[in-house]
């Protein structure tokens, strides 16, 4: 399960806007008994019109359909994933889970997609179309982080 981030320690979450998304996803995947080796959410510079993103790594060890898988979101195109070999160096282009219908999509589902593309080393048949519940509240946070950026402000967590 993912608590803290990294290297921020036990208040850093308020920091990162877009950090409940990540531990939602972990404690689902957490429960399918398919934690990521690595999780990590930042954003790309300080700017308030960057995307915020995750990245959910998993090596080769921890999958069974013979490559590693990285899954990345960011707040204005939602998942995708790429696979790579022995090293993280050695990916193939990021494509998007296609089967996943929205930017903050319900965290058992993606952990099912994850899952499929962990084990079977495919995209899942399905379709998911349903919103995480704590979309509404996560949004909210990130446009308070973006209107505190743009103004020239320093963004010291929510509340």
């Amino acid at each position: 399960m993912i608590l803290n981030p990294p290297g921020l320690g036990s208040g850093g979450a308020r920091l990162l806007p877009h950090w409940p998304c990540l531990k939602a996803v972990g404690t689902a995947l957490t429960h399918r008994a398919i934690a990521p080796g690595r999780g990590r959410a930042d954003r790309t510079r300080p700017h308030s019109d960057v995307p915020l993103y995750l990245v959910l790594t998993w090596d080769i060890g921890r999958t069974t359909s013979g490559h590693g898988l990285r899954l990345r979101w960011d707040d204005e195109t939602g998942w995708a994933y790429a696979r790579h070999g022995a090293t993280t160096a050695l990916t193939t282009m990021l494509r998007p889970i296609t089967v996943l219908h929205r930017v903050f999509a319900d965290p058992e589902d993606i952990a099912e997609t994850a899952g499929h593309l962990i084990c079977e080393g495919r995209l899942p048949t399905g379709e998911y179309g349903t919103e995480w519940d704590g979309a509404a509240e996560t949004r909210a946070t990130i446009d308070a982080f973006r209107a505190v950026m743009e103004q020239g402000g320093l963004w010291t967590g929510a509340g």
